[in-house]
């Protein structure tokens, strides 16, 4: 088994949520703090196929216990944390959101600047950066993670085609080919009138002024063969 980045504590509940479809959300307020709600969904094709690599065999392949722990002891406040059938979803508040990127270690990864009139926010997701990201939400079954070795995670420096050859081989063609129509979004709000963004997708007929969104899929979150990039930037 090829070891853990960094040896940080393993999952992959919030961005790269192995083989599942996934949503996390950013909202940030005028006084600087931060909610972030996660969620995670198993599809039914799959859960039987990955329960049967992991060391649980009955209840939930995410253990809730586990995030609420992982998110408190890196600084946020757990608001609710529970299994869902086949799943999780999760809420967290980041009290000062410029603090808890600092005291989790998490500049690499989250930059947030400051000027006269204007705040930005810079998100970099990359092979390097992403275990700082997930490891403050532990929860994911150890066995499963040490079976599918993610290479966004593990020093497994495969492209997303090799990576999904593997995943044939592990779990199956149809199971493997469900992950193909799989997708994580995010989706990021912000405390005023936003000035610039890249990266994101085009904004949709409804969605508010102060919000971008966009969809990433899951094989592509679970390799990063290539970086995710985001920036936006809005009057303060």
């Amino acid at each position: 088994m090829k070891r853990l980045r960094a040896g940080y504590a393993a999952c992959l509940l919030a961005f790269l949520s192995a083989s599942c479809a996934g949503s996390a959300s950013l909202v940030l307020r005028p006084d600087r703090s931060a909610l972030i709600d996660v969620s995670v969904r198993l599809p039914a094709q799959l859960e039987a196929k990955l329960r049967s690599l992991s060391g649980v065999q009955s209840g939930p392949l995410f253990s809730a216990e586990a995030v609420s722990e992982g998110a408190s002891d890196s600084g946020l406040v757990v608001r609710s944390s529970r299994n869902e059938a086949a799943g999780y979803q999760g809420s967290f508040t980041a009290a000062d959101l410029d603090q808890f990127i600092r005291s989790a270690g998490l500049g690499g990864a989250l930059t947030v600047k400051r000027g006269p009139g204007w705040a930005s926010l810079s998100l970099t997701i990359d092979r390097g950066t992403a275990p700082a990201l997930v490891s403050l939400f532990p929860g994911l079954d150890q066995d499963l993670l040490e079976a599918l070795q993610p290479p966004a995670l593990y020093d497994n420096p495969v492209s997303q085609d090799e990576y999904r050859s593997m995943l044939v081989a592990l779990l199956g063609t149809q199971a493997a080919s469900a992950l193909d129509t799989l997708d994580f979004s995010l989706s990021i709000s912000v405390p005023g009138p936003i000035l610039e963004s890249e990266g994101f997708s085009a904004p949709r007929p409804g969605l508010a002024a102060s919000s971008r969104e966009l969809a990433v899929p899951v094989l592509r979150a679970l390799t990063l063969e290539r970086p995710l990039s985001f920036f936006i930037k809005w009057k303060e």
